[in-house]
């Protein structure tokens, strides 16, 4: 029988530096893993967003609004490897300065 979630995963948007750039990845697979506070994403290894996390130890999770469908898309079809991603919104940081956070978007950070 196939593996079919029960529920809608909501799509989000993964931020890592990644040479020292932000870059993003539109992800479909995310969740929440119990009752205690943990979330988990799926990211395979040979997204150039998966790098950055792995060399950084932090990430981003931001929740876009339906306005921002097209730059959605666009951070899913397109890879960071090929195309500079880092402009495409407004970043921002916590004290610590590893994972950039979109502006005007609800985002948290994580350590991976």
């Amino acid at each position: 029988m196939p593996n079919r979630p029960a529920i809608v995963f909501p799509t989000i948007l993964v931020g890592a530096d990644v040479q020292g750039k932000p870059n993003y990845c539109t992800v479909g697979a995310c969740g929440v893993v119990n009752l205690e506070p943990m979330l988990y994403i799926s990211l395979k290894d040979t997204h150039y967003t998966t790098s950055g996390v792995k060399e950084n130890g932090f990430f981003s999770v931001n929740l876009p609004s339906s306005d921002l469908v097209q730059k959605v898309d666009f951070c899913g079809v397109v890879s960071g490897k090929e195309t500079d991603k880092s402009r495409l919104y407004t970043p921002f940081y916590d004290e610590t300065g590893r994972a950039p956070m979109i502006r005007n978007v609800r985002s948290i950070f994580f350590v991976g």
